[in-house]
């Protein structure tokens, strides 16, 4: 396994642990470029924990998991989908099947894009 393999790797498992911060901490370049749909793109590590803060904030609890995912060495891309069930405390159980692409460059993510429809009850 290669070295950007072991680190998506491990991206893997915090992200399935719920560890959300950490992996920003860990994983996002300072000038991350996110875009969710085709709502504005958000730039900055600071600016995205911020809202990732104020979401887990607004859940009893998360449950991810990444369905798929493609690595690819070569262009440091990496492509997935993943379902996510979360307690919110305003509305219950929700479900979010979600599909993304990212772009890494020397150990962090640069760039990442998040494909869904709509958010489901459970």
């Amino acid at each position: 396994m290669s070295h950007f393999s072991e680190k998506v790797a491990q991206y893997k498992s915090l992200m399935e642990k719920g560890a959300f911060l950490q992996v920003i901490d860990k994983y996002y370049d300072e000038a991350i470029k996110q875009k969710e749909n085709n709502e504005p793109s958000v730039r900055g590590r600071t600016t995205l924990r911020e809202m990732e803060e104020k979401n887990l904030d607004g859940v009893h609890a998360v449950e991810l998991e990444i369905i798929s995912m493609v690595v690819d060495e070569q262009q440091e891309m990496v492509m997935g989908e993943m379902l996510i069930r979360f307690h919110s405390k305003k509305h219950g159980w929700k479900k979010l099947e979600e599909a993304f692409v990212q772009k890494w460059e020397a150990g962090k993510i640069i760039y990442q894009r998040f494909y869904y429809h709509t958010i489901e009850n459970l």
